[in-house]
């Protein structure tokens, strides 16, 4: 899952078409969240995770595909060189070190339920109960002030002359 994540982090920086480039932030969320749920005892941090980058490329997806809706991927001779390097390092590499690093982390369960409890319970305890709220309020008055400023008829996209 390692290799998988550095290919795509190596590849990421060559694309040059906003839809290629939600995809593959889309594979690293997956693979990311993936990796964190199995190495910790529960997987909320990365449902959360996932969640929120789904919501963040909803809206983006939308707003490229009203930009560029028609335009074509045009496909690069450097990502076929990196991948073919890539398998042939991988290829090359009978050793996997890489593998044995991450069954290692992956059977050590680094928090145990008292230790998760005990850091659950810093964030929220009775000493800092009124910064919660403090903090819940202001995103309460952030979002209603952002919904009662945008107008629905003059939105983020761009308007199409429908020919």
């Amino acid at each position: 899952m390692i290799k998988i994540l550095m290919l795509n982090s190596m590849i990421t920086p060559m694309m040059n078409h906003p839809i290629s480039m939600g995809t593959m932030l889309m594979t690293q969320t997956i693979l990311i969240s993936v990796n964190l749920s199995m190495n910790k005892m529960n997987s909320w941090f990365s449902y959360i995770l996932f969640l929120t980058i789904i919501g963040g490329m909803m809206v983006m997806f939308m707003y490229m595909a009203s930009i560029a809706s028609n335009e074509k991927f045009k496909q690069t001779p450097k990502i076929m060189i990196i991948i073919v390097i890539w398998l042939i390092m991988m290829i090359i590499m009978k050793d996997k070190p890489m593998e044995i690093l991450e069954k290692t982390y992956s059977n050590k369960n680094l928090l145990t339920e008292m230790e998760f409890i005990k850091t659950t319970s810093k964030f929220f305890n009775l000493y800092k109960m009124d910064l919660t709220i403090i903090m819940m309020m202001i995103l309460l008055l952030t979002m209603i002030s952002v919904t009662n400023i945008s107008n629905t008829f003059e939105g983020p996209f761009k308007k199409k002359p429908y020919v």
